[in-house]
């Protein structure tokens, strides 16, 4: 009997030691007042090992078996709700099964406008009926964003072939002239290319209230895509959002192949404050030319900007520098997308991250971004020495890089060396509030326009959806 019992014991103790050790990853989806989410997808992936996939149930609940120990990444993505990434170590350090919020994907709207989807049929539900000043605008998410997405306004307008020429002073002779010889044209023959170049010439008059009338006018007559985008953008620089992107959406179904267009549709959303649409956007977009920066140049800006990893932009950012290996953007932009969905959670992540941005130098010795990168990796891994080094590189390329000053001087403080800390804070807030006076100012020589929706009292446009 007692040998009996001391085999099967000894056979117990060898199964369990044959069996490898796992662990459970369980949540639970929710809305963000608490009722759960059902037909979630949920993925759990690891670094070196293929994803693994379930649907939420009835409850929102998920559940996995994890194999090994280390770094993973929850995934979660419904319909009708913004996309949700959670990094997640295992074994966990918490008791208990996760709890993920998703937030309702709102449509954009201006405000004081009821939250109905927007409507795209062959006219617009809106108009511009007059122009007022910055004071007027909303603002959406942090500064930082605010200021990519004027950015990348401006840079869309760039886009628009026979843009305006900012060379020729507003007052010029030749502009009026010009723009008497395009008004007497269209009244003996109205055609939408004379509308057109109206509107370009009004724009650099700094009647932009004029010129987006030219512009829709145009659209009416001959709705080209080169017409969509001419007005669309106009919309877009005069912070008139939700119609930017009403009116660039409906190009964009009028012309699926059009990148441009795409790619004002995506940072109109972005303006909205929808990141992660906006994001999706512009990664389309540079699926129709692979070969074309502008695209993964719109995309990297984004990520730079973005607090969280956008979707899909690793990938795409990734075939930006297989095509374009000697752009120093490529590489920097991979790295800063890489660190921002994965940061620590895996420890290979530095080395690519740091291998990146050591080719972004080598392109391009004076690549203070870059530095100010390589600093922010070095400082997270405890390497403080280095971070120094690379901050104070930044520097040197760019004395006007805030954020280089600032970290420079969250590095000295735990150092413990207090006066080079305060020299540092006290260089980085004269920095912020002399960019954050021209910002200031060159936001207020945009005039914004007024819209008015159907059977809507007339209001400013905002940047809040």
């Amino acid at each position: 009997m007692a040998l009996t019992c001391l085999l099967v014991f000894l056979a117990a103790n060898a199964q369990a030691a044959d069996e490898k050790p796992s662990w459970q990853i369980e949540g639970k989806v929710t809305q963000n007042n608490g009722s759960p989410i059902q037909g979630a997808s949920v993925r759990l992936e690891r670094s070196g090992a293929g994803p693994q996939r379930i649907t939420t149930d009835a409850d929102g609940n998920f559940l996995f078996i994890a194999s090994s120990k280390g770094a993973y990444v929850l995934r979660i993505e419904k319909p009708g709700f913004q996309n949700q990434t959670q990094s997640i170590v295992v074994p966990p350090k918490n008791v208990g099964p996760l709890v993920i919020e998703l937030i309702p994907v709102k449509p954009m709207v201006v405000s004081g406008e009821s939250p109905e989807p927007m409507q795209f049929s062959d006219s617009t539900d809106f108009t511009v009926a007059g122009i007022t000043d910055w004071t007027a605008a909303g603002g959406h998410g942090s500064d930082v964003n605010l200021r990519a997405s004027e950015a990348l306004a401006k840079e869309t307008r760039g886009l628009a072939s026979g843009s305006p020429n900012e060379d020729v002073r507003a007052d010029s002779p030749q502009l009026s002239r010009r723009r008497d010889q395009l008004r007497m044209m269209i009244s003996r023959d109205e055609r939408a290319d004379l509308h057109r170049q109206l509107g370009d010439i009004d724009e650099q008059m700094n009647d932009s209230l004029a010129a987006v009338h030219e512009y829709e006018r145009a659209v009416q007559l001959d709705p080209t895509e080169q017409n969509y985008f001419a007005w669309a953008t106009e919309l877009l620089l005069h912070r008139a959002i939700q119609p930017a992107a009403e009116v660039f959406k409906k190009g964009a179904a009028a012309y699926p192949h059009s990148e441009r267009m795409l790619a004002g549709l995506g940072t109109a959303l972005y303006a909205s404050g929808l990141y992660a649409q906006g994001a999706e956007r512009l990664c389309a977009a540079s699926d129709l030319d692979p070969a074309d920066v502008t695209p993964y140049m719109f995309l990297g800006k984004m990520v730079q900007a973005s607090s969280q990893a956008l979707p899909c932009t690793e990938e795409k950012l990734a075939r930006f520098l297989r095509e374009h290996p000697e752009n120093g953007f490529a590489s920097y932009y991979l790295a800063v997308a890489l660190w921002k969905r994965l940061g620590l959670a895996d420890s290979r992540v530095a080395d690519r991250v740091e291998e990146l941005l050591d080719k972004s130098l080598k392109i391009n010795s004076k690549f203070a971004e870059a530095y100010l990168q390589q600093g922010i990796v070095y400082a997270a891994t405890a390497q403080m020495s280095s971070a120094i080094t690379a901050y104070e590189k930044a520097i040197e390329a760019d004395p006007n890089l805030a954020e280089a000053h600032f970290r420079l001087a969250q590095a000295y403080k735990k150092l413990n060396q207090p006066e080079k800390a305060h020299q540092e804070f006290a260089t980085y807030e004269k920095i912020q509030n002399t960019k954050a006076a021209a910002i200031e100012q060159q936001r207020r020589e945009i005039q914004q326009f007024v819209i008015v929706y159907k059977d809507k009292p007339p209001i400013s446009t905002a940047h809040t959806p």
